[in-house]
């Protein structure tokens, strides 16, 4: 009889523990960089000049934009060989990065200072779908598709694959009503200090928005 009593028991506690189970990770997509050069070690003069033309000519009116998209890139310039999306993948997977360092940072925000900030929260709800591990991993993998590609060998269905994520990214960072998102992120300058990844963000968007409209089928 005891032991049946204990087997009741665990059987019964055991009915009890899923509130008190641990909640499961939330999945991310895995994306790995290519080799950078090392700190003080420059590439080859050649691939360095590569990515200045891709950088100025996917945004040849910002001469500060473009320069951030020469200085974020130059580091990885010995692995594109002379592949316009090659680049442009390094420049997703970089943007990709940091909308995943700033959705932690929007939701350790929410949990102190912005408790009860209904925009914050819109913000948090946007950028945790614009970062949907399944639509980030599906244009990554279109993207890594497409530079392997030749010219004229490319898929439509891929290039639209990426444009359907970044623009899903850029419609939450706009924001607005203009922009069909309930976030405003103009208004989250009172946390500045708590989202360093924000600083970039715009930045990182526009590197990889631009050199995504270049991509040649």
């Amino acid at each position: 009889m005891a032991t049946v009593l204990v087997v009741l028991m665990v059987v019964s506690t055991g009915g009890l523990s899923p509130p008190c189970a641990a909640a499961a990770k939330e999945e991310k997509p895995v994306v790995a960089l290519p080799p950078a050069a090392a700190p003080g070690e420059a590439p080859f003069a050649e691939a360095a000049a590569f990515v200045r033309s891709c950088c100025e000519t996917a945004l040849p009116a910002e001469r500060d934009a473009s320069s951030f998209c020469y200085d974020e890139l130059l580091p990885y310039a010995d692995s594109f060989g002379g592949n316009q999306v090659k680049v442009t993948e390094v420049a997703a997977t970089i943007l990709s990065n940091n909308l995943s360092a700033y959705l932690d940072e929007l939701r350790k925000v929410q949990d102190g200072a912005g408790k009860g900030d209904q925009n914050l929260m819109a913000c948090v709800d946007g950028f945790t779908d614009a970062t949907n591990v399944n639509i980030t991993k599906e244009a990554l993998d279109s993207l890594g598709r497409l530079a392997a590609a030749g010219d004229g060998k490319r898929s439509k269905e891929d290039l639209e694959n990426v444009q359907k994520w970044i623009k899903g990214v850029d419609k939450h960072y706009v924001g607005g009503n203009a922009a069909g998102s309930d976030c405003e992120t103009g208004y989250l300058y009172t946390y500045n200090d708590d989202l360093p990844a924000q600083e970039t963000l715009g930045n990182c968007l526009y590197t990889a928005s631009s050199l995504i409209n270049h991509i040649k089928l």
